[in-house]
């Protein structure tokens, strides 16, 4: 009960300060020193922008023209924290220092955090961001360069690779890296990756780092900023296949994330592990259930059932592939829109069978599975 009442006192605080806002899922506390000029600035920059809803993947003027193209802005906490408007009114963010480092720059925190049904804080991450000023203009950067502008770079084909001063490079699996995306663009015909950028992190905790996150909640073993062409891996290695299928694939963003995890997954194996070997795992957990996951309860439940999720749109992305090649998958995935409503109906169609047939399919493909792995 404390914490919900210091919380809530913080942020009734506030309330002048953020007054202008229609719609706010970010607040100040008050132990920030506002009275600077410089600091009040920078936090109104930084609350402008998080108010703006940056998960509409909209391209902000707040950013310097280098972070920006024709459909967003470079911010790492987009696909962490701005996931939507819901997660974001769920998890609001309390800027709790703001520190001029230097003159013109400002390092700002903001802690993302919720309350749950006992009162108590629920903290999902921390996160830096800069705030700066040339003349009278402000504008926001990431600390991602600051942080990695003295790690030593590779360029292989159209990738470079930054790597963490504790990564040991391997020339053979860089190229292993570059042939594997080659192999891709080339069955797919799909565009050649030029510039893309791909940073080596040791651990997770290297990775939130780089990003800008003294905390996250539940750091991912790997990230894919496709529209900026970077990638970002905690495995402490050139070749992370699933995120470089992403990479390839990065023009089908829009697709639904069941079938682009599914097709990276499919192509490129997930935490190390083949599609293969994956397919043999899930296919023992299947059998085990006592009740089998069904594909609705698969959708539903998303990532808490993440080998799941990432198994079933793999099967699905393979079949639509065995039956109508490239250019019928590349097709597939376009249709599959974040906004389809009638994605079920859509992979019967690509599947060429009816929708309750679908948990069939997917059974048989998992059992033929089970029979390969000898047990």
């Amino acid at each position: 009960m404390k914490t919900i009442l210091t919380y809530c006192f913080l942020l009734a605080l506030h309330i002048p300060f953020n007054a202008w806002c229609e719609e706010s899922f970010i607040s100040c506390s008050p132990i920030v020193d506002i009275t600077n000029p410089r600091i009040r600035s920078a936090i109104e920059l930084w609350m402008k922008y998080v108010n703006a809803s940056p998960d509409s993947l909209q391209e902000h003027e707040l950013w310097p023209e280098k972070d920006r193209n024709e459909r967003y802005s470079f911010d790492p906490a987009r696909a962490w924290v701005f996931q939507s408007k819901d997660f974001m009114q769920k998890y609001p963010g309390l800027i709790i220092s703001a520190e001029e480092i230097e003159k013109g720059t400002v390092l700002v925190k903001t802690l993302f955090q919720g309350i749950d049904s006992s009162g108590s804080a629920i903290p999902i991450a921390l996160y830096k961001v800069f705030a700066k000023t040339s003349g009278e203009a402000w504008y926001l950067e990431h600390i991602l360069e600051s942080i990695t502008n003295e790690w030593t770079q590779r360029t292989i084909g159209g990738i470079t690779f930054i790597m963490s001063p504790k990564h040991r490079y391997s020339s053979g699996t860089a190229r292993r890296a570059v042939k594997f995306c080659d192999s891709l663009t080339a069955l797919f015909d799909l565009h050649d990756i030029e510039q893309a950028r791909y940073y080596v992190a040791q651990s997770k905790d290297e990775l939130a780092s780089i990003l800008g996150f003294d905390f996250f909640v539940s750091i991912p073993q790997g990230l894919t900023y496709p529209e900026k062409d970077y990638v970002f891996t905690a495995m402490d290695t050139e070749f992370h296949s699933h995120e470089l299928v992403h990479l390839i694939f990065g023009s089908f963003s829009k697709t639904h994330s069941f079938l682009i995890e599914g097709l990276s997954t499919w192509l490129g194996g997930s935490l190390g592990q083949s599609f293969e070997t994956l397919s043999k795992i899930m296919a023992k957990d299947y059998v085990s259930r006592a009740q089998t996951l069904t594909f609705d309860e698969v959708i539903l439940a998303e990532q808490k059932e993440s080998l799941a999720y990432y198994m079933y749109g793999a099967i699905i992305c393979k079949q639509v592939f065995h039956l109508s090649g490239g250019s019928g998958l590349k097709r597939f995935l376009d249709d599959a829109r974040i906004e389809t409503h009638g994605l079920k109906s859509l992979i019967a169609k690509y599947l060429a069978i009816q929708e309750y047939e679908i948990d069939a399919f997917i059974r048989t493909s998992l059992l033929d599975s089970h029979m390969s792995s000898g047990d």
